[in-house]
């Protein structure tokens, strides 16, 4: 514990008899602040400098030299407008004090400065006039969050690297054996719609793949009944090519939401294509049914179809990436449909019933 000379604090004085119990009291006060000071500085082992009411450091310990690299000779010789200046952190450190002094009660304020990663609390006891300010060096453990931020995303992208070579695995190996057939037989044209739909299955793996990865989206405020409004034909086709029946229940709202449109277009075309393939080979009149319903502070969009639906256990999987339960599926669709709408601030969610079919609900809030 060092101190700033000249800061020894006054003793007081028992000139006067009919003041001996005021002064006992306040020895017996003095002394419990003095053995909660000594306390503090010697035994909490955390840096900590003490700051009388003209603002200036009169109490410090060899943590608070070590920890903010300001020297005892510093601390006993500058004021602290010349701390200030040569220091920057000083400078932080007086703004906390001065609001700590303001509000009576103490006040904790984290900041960086330089390489250094800081908590300071301030804090003044009732009854005294100066004001404490500890130290807390958060450094080590920012850089172990670091490091475990940076282990969970090497996790991560381990993952999906292993997930996309697996997938890429199963259309090259059809490619493979078919080219080498077609030099066998050399009937090359009898297997290039096989060969060509293998490559664009590899093709689409890899679009999701960049499209779960893409970290820009540039949006902008829009209706979404004319986003709507803009697919109606397309799912119109597709549900008649594939023996559907189509159902559209668009309210109409002149709130606007602000999205990418392209993408928002990109889930709702993709949910279309799983309904489509969930109905397999179903004997059923299928049913594909699109609602919008503007609320309050959000665009609520459902899309329902009654194909064979799910167990509980399936979708309980359902959005982890790669899973899927179709031959040629890549696992991907689903995730990276749940993200792009999470990326616009939004919610999606699955209900589905085994051979009852499947409804998923997505809100989009409306744009201020």
């Amino acid at each position: 514990m060092i101190e700033r000379n000249g800061n020894k604090g006054l003793k007081p004085q028992t000139n006067h008899g009919s003041c001996t119990v005021q002064l006992k009291e306040l020895e017996l006060t003095t002394q419990h602040h003095s053995y909660l000071e000594s306390l503090f500085f010697e035994e909490l082992n955390l840096p900590l400098i003490k700051i009388s009411k003209d603002n200036e450091v009169v109490k410090w310990n060899e943590e608070t030299v070590a920890l903010l690299d300001i020297s005892d000779k510093a601390f006993s010789y500058l004021t602290m407008e010349e701390l200030n200046i040569r220091w920057p952190i000083m400078k932080r450190v007086m703004a906390v004090v001065d609001m700590s002094r303001e509000r009576g009660e103490p006040v904790e304020e984290e900041f960086e400065c330089e390489d250094l990663t800081v908590k300071i609390r301030a804090l003044s006891p009732t009854g005294e006039e100066t004001t404490y300010v500890m130290f807390f060096d958060l450094s080590i453990q920012k850089q172990f969050e670091s490091l475990l931020t940076f282990h969970h995303q090497m996790e991560a992208v381990s993952h999906i690297a292993a997930g996309v070579a697996h997938e890429l695995r199963n259309p090259l190996s059809v490619i493979k054996g078919f080219l080498q057939l077609s030099q066998l037989t050399d009937g090359f044209s009898k297997y290039y719609d096989t060969i060509m739909s293998e490559l664009n299955r590899m093709n689409g793996i890899i679009e999701d793949f960049l499209s779960v990865s893409r970290k820009k989206i540039e949006r902008k405020a829009q209706s979404p009944k004319k986003i709507m409004d803009s697919l109606t034909e397309i799912i119109k086709s597709e549900c008649l090519l594939h023996n559907v029946s189509f159902e559209i229940d668009l309210q109409p709202t002149s709130k606007m939401v602000y999205v990418n449109e392209s993408m928002i277009k990109q889930v709702i075309l993709n949910l279309l294509r799983n309904s489509i393939e969930a109905f397999g080979d179903a004997k059923i009149d299928r049913l594909f049914r699109v609602q919008a319903i503007p609320k309050e502070h959000e665009y609520v969009l459902t899309v329902e179809d009654n194909g064979k639906g799910m167990t509980k256990e399936v979708l309980a999987q359902l959005g982890k990436p790669f899973f899927t339960t179709k031959d040629r599926g890549t696992g991907i669709g689903i995730p990276l449909c749940k993200k792009i709408i999470e990326d616009h601030n939004g919610t999606f969610q699955i209900e589905s019933e085994r051979y009852k079919g499947t409804k998923v609900t997505i809100r989009l809030p409306f744009s201020s």
